[in-house]
């Protein structure tokens, strides 16, 4: 099985806190107002707008109260049992983690009386019918780790018509069910859920028979600051209207009030239940299809739309971790792993703040997750025969991507020794010939399907024999363009300015200041031969000291040229004729650029003083014809980063002439721009391995990839 092409474009699945809303970046908070007291008018305003937005969404009946309340949705519901419980005995109705908490809290830290305790496993309901509403009855309306929900609120009395109080955990469901909040007299949740809020801030809302237990009673209990609706006595107003008991984040203030306008702008809870309401039929339709998947709620009644659970068919708990590390580190699913309560299985939250499209991008990477683990599909190996950077290594382990580090020696490279890896790749050292390409398809088993060439240059990759084999050659084209641009403004700088002739010189003991009078670049033509990505950028560069830059490139981008105030020559010979200081940056192809500039262009420059630097490959410049138009004085300076053979012999003719200048093939070899060229190359294999070949980075375009 193959790795899916495209992935959820937002990878975020956790239970809480959830997705954020699509379109949500930091700039949605920027009129937070930071650095300012939640008791100012500004900040109570705020808070007040926060819960009127509640009071809108949901519905909340005229003579309910709301409040921010601290700790989320566990203080909320936990304030409501300390402050109001005990008044008479309570029902528990239990179907999941923290449904099993409150009652936990409710028998053995507030000691009150537990008429009756109704648990379902993980999974289903418990009784609903038959309930003493004389008691007091607590239930969540949705099952945060156990995604199963109440069906309705057909059998929770009206509000005026039960003796007992009825208190309500919607965190889960709030915003993306329909629950009559109506008929509940206390109700819980937190903004971190289905709107996509941060954490720390709770919401309560209390019916007036809520807000009369309150008056009427008190608990035999001590109340912690944060768990008082009372003040001197009376129920404290104030939090109801923006007044928080404790210090509130206003910058989570200021994320659910866009939250709410988000939630508004797309019409408000129905459009927010539909959202949810279609996530889970696509998870519906894909567990039809899928044998080893299957619902944790079985009874779609009252399966939740929000918090989906499911059991994974013969995975122990160590392989459905594995699995879900998979999605993880692929960055296309976080945090769904179950909750550590509940049954073995996985979680994926569907509520409004996450696309369907995300959910239906999902679903393939769960199948080829789940194919990984029971060893029904392969995750793709890379052989890294050159060294790669941190960068890269990070990006081939996104992209799921096995990697091994391997320095071949030259008969495993003849003989294909790259064979059993989908992608090899390699810097300038290795050479991939003829010999070794047909070698590895030629293997029994080959997966050869790419060459990737960490860098621009593709002279040492048979590049036609790779397309004749069906082996796709990609290279780095983007990452190194600043270094070796950078190298060659550099190499112009020490031509100009005598500065390896005079830093030998010194090393040497000299002072040779009289021998070392210079020239400016500024003011001088600078002739770019090959205006690709990096002789483009030297022309930028060169700009910004002054230079006027001339180039020839019979491929050139001329729209690009003519908005950069570049002068374009049609033939090369031009351009030489018009330049004192040339920079190369075209690839060696034999037969085309090879030896392409010697004597014959040297005679044809103008200056008394000439120059040029080459970056680009060996073999391009004619190094004999250099030494010689050096020695001639027709060129004052030459600089070289590349040669004909590499490593440069110690006694080559030139090293000898005071004149010449050389780094030894370094272009790209800067910190940034190998970090840039790692990273590019392993993304670009990781997207061909999937199928989005990106055709920038493909050398050899007329193949046909092996299958």
């Amino acid at each position: 099985m193959a790795m899916p092409k495209s992935q959820p474009a937002c990878p975020n699945f956790s239970s809480g806190p959830c997705a954020k809303r699509p379109g949500w970046s930091v700039g949605s908070l920027n009129n937070a107002l930071t650095g300012r007291s939640h008791r100012s008018k500004p900040g109570l305003a705020k808070l007040a707008k926060a819960i009127e937005g509640v009071k809108e969404l949901l519905s909340i009946p005229e003579d309910f109260r709301v409040a921010i309340v601290p700790a989320s949705d566990t203080g909320a519901i936990e304030m409501a049992m300390w402050s109001m419980m005990g008044e008479r005995p309570v029902t528990v109705l239990h179907w999941d983690a923290f449904g099993s908490e409150w009652f936990k809290d409710i028998t053995n830290e507030l000691k009150v009386e537990v008429k009756e305790s109704r648990k379902a496993p993980f999974g289903e309901l418990p009784d609903l019918a038959g309930i003493d509403f004389s008691t007091d009855v607590i239930f969540p309306w949705n099952g945060t780790t156990s995604g199963v929900r109440v069906p309705n609120a057909d059998w929770i009395p009206e509000l005026n018509d039960k003796e007992g109080l009825v208190f309500c955990d919607a965190t889960s469901g709030a915003f993306a069910m329909d629950i009559p909040f109506e008929k509940m007299d206390v109700s819980t949740l937190s903004w971190q859920k289905a709107v996509g809020g941060e954490a720390a801030h709770g919401i309560i809302i209390l019916s007036p028979r809520a807000v009369k237990r309150l008056e009427t009673y008190t608990p035999p209990r001590p109340l912690p600051k944060i768990f008082r609706f009372m003040k001197a006595g009376k129920l404290n107003e104030a939090l109801f209207k923006g007044s928080v008991i404790n210090t509130p984040s206003l910058i989570c203030v200021e994320d659910f009030l866009d939250a709410v306008e988000w939630a508004k702008s797309i019409g408000g809870l129905p459009a927010m239940i539909a959202r949810s309401e279609a996530n889970l039929k696509v998870l519906e339709a894909f567990v039809e299809k899928t044998p080893w998947l299957h619902f944790l709620c079985k009874d779609p009644a009252i399966r939740s739309c929000t918090s989906v659970t499911f059991t994974v068919d013969g995975l122990e708990d160590p392989q459905i971790k594995a699995m879900t590390a998979i999605l993880d580190k692929a960055n296309v699913a976080h945090d769904i792993n179950r909750y550590s309560a509940a049954p073995l299985g996985i979680r994926i939250w569907c509520g409004c703040t996450v696309e369907t499209s995300d959910i239906e991008a999902l679903c393939p990477w769960l199948e080829f997750a789940h194919a990984v683990i029971v060893g029904e599909a392969a995750l793709p190996k890379v052989l890294i025969c050159d060294g790669m950077t941190a960068a890269g290594i990070a990006a081939l382990e996104e992209g799921l991507c096995e990697y091994e580090h391997k320095k071949l020696s030259e008969e495993e490279v003849l003989a294909g020794g790259y064979g059993d890896y989908d992608a090899v790749v390699i810097r300038s050292a290795t050479k991939v010939r003829e010999a070794g390409i047909r070698a590895a398809v030629a293997k029994e088993g080959c997966k050869l399907k790419i060459i990737g060439r960490a860098g621009v240059g593709t002279d040492n990759v048979d590049s036609h024999i790779a397309t004749d084999c069906g082996v796709m050659v990609m290279n780095a084209p983007l990452a190194a363009t600043r270094s070796v641009a950078e190298l060659a403004l550099g190499h112009l700088f020490v031509a100009v300015r005598k500065i390896c002739f005079a830093d030998r010189e010194m090393h040497a003991g000299a002072w040779p200041k009289k021998q070392c009078g210079g020239t400016e670049l500024y003011g001088k033509k600078l002739g770019v031969v090959g205006y690709g990505r990096i002789g483009q950028a030297t022309g930028l560069l060169a700009q910004a000291v002054g230079m006027e830059i001339h180039a020839y490139d019979p491929f050139m981008n001329r729209e690009f040229a003519k908005a950069n105030g570049t002068v374009v020559h049609e033939t090369i010979e031009s351009l030489f004729k018009a330049c004192t200081h040339i920079t190369v940056h075209t690839p060696l192809i034999k037969g085309v650029t090879e030896n392409l500039i010697g004597k014959k262009l040297f005679d044809m420059m103008p200056g008394p003083k000439n120059f040029i630097v080459s970056v680009a490959r060996g073999g391009v410049v004619d190094e004999t014809a250099v030494l010689e138009a050096l020695e001639s004085g027709k060129l004052t300076a030459a600089g070289l980063d590349v040669f004909a053979k590499e490593p440069m012999v110690a006694d080559h003719p030139l090293l000898k002439h005071p004149g010449f200048h050389c780094t030894p093939h370094i272009g790209a070899n800067t910190a940034e721009g190998q970090d840039r060229c790692g990273k590019e190359m392993a993304e670009t294999v990781v997207a061909a391995l999937k199928g989005d070949v990106h055709m920038d980075h493909l050398v050899n375009r007329g193949v046909v990839p092996r299958s």
